[in-house]
């Protein structure tokens, strides 16, 4: 089953053009990672396909064209601006998840073959991502990866069949990089989740992913699996010897 189908996919913003003719589907229990630089469009194509932003084209979620199915998703964005005179704890943020799973829950034969499976309770999901003593900490004293993790963790209770995620190891230590690479692959493999992430490491995208798909100039120019990625000279050449060849791209513009 396909659960993200995009077709002829075009972003405009301020009359720049961001993504153009942006073509591609997503299976069920896929792991797609969409490598570029900084600025390739990694954000705006999520944006899009969560029905953020406006877009020229199509985009059909576990086979439909219109919002119904954006509660089965669970999306953790690269930024996640705080209130920091909001008295929301991680606790809280956790407890959020109750108004999605309410709506998988009555809506679940919106999805084929999708079956409800309770998820992991607050708790658990806590731990798991390493944040058992943060709890009641609010979400404005926590750093960039521990908000990530809290965020991870919302994701572990509603056990949602697609996560979205930007860049989500930006933020993270080589440890908790780790930690994260884990977590994926144990909801991928055991719960049959479709994933999307992001990145302009290939090396972490290669460690998880199962295709890769590579934004530059507002197009797509490689979609294909992992072997087929390394064997392409047009990603080598873009890549450069290691994942330190990506960030000086995006940083010294070499």
């Amino acid at each position: 089953m396909q659960i993200v189908d995009v077709k002829g996919l075009t972003v405009k913003i301020n009359d720049r053009l961001i993504l153009e003719d942006i073509n591609f589907s997503v299976e069920r229990g896929d792991i797609l990672g969409v490598l570029g630089s900084n600025g390739a469009g990694k954000t705006t194509l999520f944006r899009a396909i969560l029905h953020l932003i406006r877009y020229e084209g199509e985009v059909s979620l576990f086979g439909y064209k219109d919002e119904r199915a954006l509660p089965f998703i669970s999306y953790l964005p690269q930024r996640f601006s705080i209130d920091t005179n909001f008295p929301i704890t991680v606790k809280d943020l956790l407890a959020t998840s109750s108004i999605q799973l309410k709506y998988i829950r009555k809506h679940s034969n919106l999805i084929k073959d999708y079956s409800i499976e309770e998820g992991y309770d607050l708790e658990e999901a806590l731990k798991m991502v390493g944040l058992e003593e943060k709890k009641h900490v609010r979400l404005a004293n926590l750093s960039g990866g521990e908000l990530q993790r809290a965020l991870l963790a919302r994701a572990l209770i509603t056990r949602s069949p697609l996560l979205i995620l930007d860049e989500p190891f930006t933020a993270l230590d080589v440890n908790t990089q780790l930690l994260l690479l884990d977590i994926l692959t144990m909801l991928n493999k055991e719960l049959k989740v479709t994933i999307i992430l992001a990145a302009h490491d290939l090396l972490l995208l290669m460690k998880l992913a199962k295709n890769i798909m590579c934004l530059m100039n507002r197009k797509i120019f490689f979609h294909g699996s992992k072997d087929e990625c390394m064997n392409n000279d047009i990603i080598k050449s873009y890549s450069g010897e290691s994942a330190m060849h990506i960030h000086l791209q995006d940083h010294l513009g070499v």
